[in-house]
């Protein structure tokens, strides 16, 4: 809804003020008084916090009946995008990183909660959009409240229309799916969802699509976090349910009682300090690989308010872009300053554009309509520009190569190489040769993730992506080449691209599918297939892994349909072994050993088929004939512990301690990471 520029104000004697961001509601949706409406609220709210845990508001004004609001600029990046960045590498982010970030961000919300006005009467201030896209965390370690889009206060009204739900429902109350009064008490259960995240690696509330989640949130039983991870400490298992508890009135009373119960649980729920935070982001986005922080260095050392001298030109985009960042300059009028806020430090760090900056969604920056020439102004605007390193003495040097091989040739020689590092090696610099078609590069692309060149791949993709940027081809190249470099945020906008390109190519849905089962989320994968499965329920790509997501997600009904169908036509091993286990769940267990000898019969070497075997053979009694069928099973896929841990369940319940003693050394051998977890399932149970 907004772009963002880098500002500064100009005085009419010629004095500089501090860098700011400037937030400027896109020219075609002024005449959308809704937008308009949350726009202005986002500014009105704000500037009643003075909190240094909530983004500053400078100024909001008008300008040729455009909205502006002028803010603090912040150097980091959302909550959110540093829990994305740590899940590509792997990782969950420190709970302690987490604690602090939430601790503050709280400590500000806390502060707005009991803003008063003028009068000194109580605003009733209340977030509702409070969520991991909409807390900043600062290279320096600060946290800030950002984004009151959507706030409301009981003088100043809110950005929503009566009737409507807005927000991310993931972090929603109760109370305010099922329309019944909503106060500050929406915002402590959105801190408890955050904390839940944090503690269990999931959501506390899930489901196959946004209709099933908020149903489960208004139904509010989450299971304990202890459930997922027994190492979580009671103590803050307790403070998160506590904030997650489905009535308001069994929730903490504040959220100064909410961060002050999180401060003293202590112990490994110690919470980090502001140093620690900022070390925590410079790692995840170093100033010399982050292009947002890049972005704006190049911009502020190009500031023309020194000189005053260089020409408004329209502002472009910097993400990925080694191009110049021209210069934007505009009048701004009607302003009105915002009272009582303190000076931004003139000898603020070189900052990015972070979330405060930045419109959530799209992730680059939009560009703007070719400013008006430059009048008298009192809030210019300013974007520094990055001078071009090719242009040398007033004309830029071209590198003249003799053409080489075609690049039909060389995807051929590709085709025809026996390793990865032979066919990394032919198609070398081919996305540089223009004479690739698009056929030719996406064929080179699926040679490279064939053999696991990811990087190289994703060089075509980017060539392929600029030379033909409506070619949906690119864009599944793109979204593939990014899963496989955990990539979420970027493999998500290819596919969403692809989307827009070919709304019926059910090739996207499987990408989403598969980048959300490598993100562990089940029933988004479910989700995504269940689309692709609407239109080609016949297709052998779709067919087989909807079912085995269902059965995975515990759907087993509607898992034993998709599978069913399927067998009826196919002898599938892969699909009759899941329908098996799909059976066998539902106490058919005779039905499930019969899918079992099909699948067998089909493929004798199927792991998970004699793993599943070792089920149904213990739950009938025969542990003699279950342990062999778990060592078949663990002898073919010696990577999956199940088989190996099913095993020490049998000696368990049979009571034989020397054999679980033995078990168990295996275990820690070939899994030391994680031997005591797998070590605690052998137990006597059914």
């Amino acid at each position: 809804m907004a772009e963002v520029y880098l500002g500064r104000r100009i005085e009419e004697g010629g004095q500089r003020g501090p860098a700011v961001a400037v937030k400027r509601l896109l020219p075609h949706l002024v005449s959308d008084r809704r937008i308009v409406q949350m726009f202005l609220n986002e500014a009105r709210i704000t500037a009643q916090v003075h909190h240094p845990n909530v983004v500053t508001i400078l100024e909001l004004g008008i300008e040729d009946t455009e909205p502006f609001i002028a803010m603090e600029l912040l150097e980091g990046r959302s909550f959110a995008e540093l829990r994305v960045e740590a899940a590509e590498r792997g990782q969950r982010v420190p709970l302690g990183v987490t604690l602090r970030v939430l601790v503050d961000a709280c400590r500000g919300l806390d502060a707005a909660h009991r803003a008063v006005d003028e009068a000194g009467r109580p605003l009733r201030i209340v977030h509702r959009d409070f969520t991991p896209d909409n807390v900043h965390v600062g290279v320096n370690g600060s946290i800030k409240v950002i984004d009151f889009g959507i706030a409301k206060a009981e003088t100043l009204g809110s950005g929503t229309e009566p009737g409507t739900l807005k927000g991310k429902f993931f972090y929603m109350s109760p109370e305010m799916i099922v329309g019944k009064t909503v106060d500050h008490r929406a915002d402590i259960f959105a801190a408890g969802v955050m904390l839940y995240e944090q503690l269990c690696g999931r959501r506390p509330f899930t489901g196959l699509n946004p209709e099933e989640v908020l149903t489960r949130i208004a139904e509010g039983r989450p299971k304990p976090p202890t459930t997922f991870d027994p190492s979580v400490p009671l103590a803050l298992e307790h403070i998160c349910l506590t904030a997650l508890h489905r009535e308001p009135e069994a929730r903490f009373e504040s959220l100064e009682i909410f961060t002050e119960a999180i401060e003293s649980v202590g112990g490994q729920a110690e919470v980090a300090t502001p140093e620690q935070v900022a070390a925590y982001v410079e790692q995840l986005f170093p100033l010399d690989r982050d292009p947002k922080r890049q972005a704006l260095q190049r911009a502020r050392s190009a500031d023309p308010s020194d000189s005053g001298s260089q020409a408004p030109q329209p502002i472009q985009d910097a993400v990925r872009s080694s191009s110049s960042f021209p210069t934007v300059a505009g009048r701004i009028k009607g302003s009105t300053p915002i009272p009582k806020e303190p000076p931004v430090s003139s000898t603020a760090k070189t900052l990015p554009p972070g979330p405060a900056m930045l419109p959530p969604e799209p992730a680059t920056m939009p560009a703007a309509p070719q400013a008006r020439p430059p009048k008298k102004r009192r809030w210019p605007l300013v974007l520094g520009a990055v001078l071009l390193l090719a242009a040398v003495g007033g004309g830029a040097a071209w590198l003249v190569l003799r053409p080489g091989a075609l690049p039909a040739e060389r995807i051929a020689t590709a085709e025809a190489s026996t390793t990865g590092e032979e066919r990394k090696s032919a198609l070398k610099g081919l996305e540089k040769d223009e004479r690739a078609t698009a056929q030719e590069l996406a064929r080179a692309g699926e040679l490279l993730l064939d053999v696991g060149e990811a990087d190289a791949a994703m060089d075509v993709a980017d060539a392929f992506t600029q030379r033909f940027p409506k070619d949906v081809e690119g864009k599944l190249l793109t979204a593939r080449a990014a899963i496989e470099l955990r990539m979420g945020k970027r493999a998500e906008r290819a596919i969403e691209e692809a989307l827009a390109l070919a709304p019926g190519d059910v090739r996207s849905s499987l990408a989403l599918a598969e980048l959300r089962e490598r993100q562990g989320d089940v029933p988004g994968a479910i989700a995504a297939l269940s689309k692709a499965y609407e239109k080609r329920p016949k297709d052998p790509r779709i067919a087989p892994r909807y079912g085995r997501l269902l059965s995975q997600g515990g759907k087993l009904d509607e898992a034993s349909d998709v599978l069913g169908t399927w067998t009826k036509d196919h002898n599938d091993a892969d699909a009759l072994a899941e329908l098996a286990f799909v059976r066998y769940r539902q106490e058919r267990v005779e039905d499930a050993a019969s899918l079992l000898k099909r699948a067998l019969k089909k493929s004798p070497k199927l792991a998970i088929a004699h793993y599943y075997l070792g089920a149904i053979l213990f739950r009938q009694g025969d542990t003699s004939g279950a342990e062999r069928a778990y060592r078949e099973a663990d002898q073919l896929a010696p990577t999956d512990p199940r088989a190996l841990t099913a095993r020490c369940q049998i000696h368990a319940r049979q009571g034989n301690e020397s054999a679980v003693t033995e078990v168990k050394k295996e275990l820690a051998s070939r899994f030391p990471d994680r031997a005591e977890a797998l070590a605690a399932q052998c137990k006597a149970s059914d």
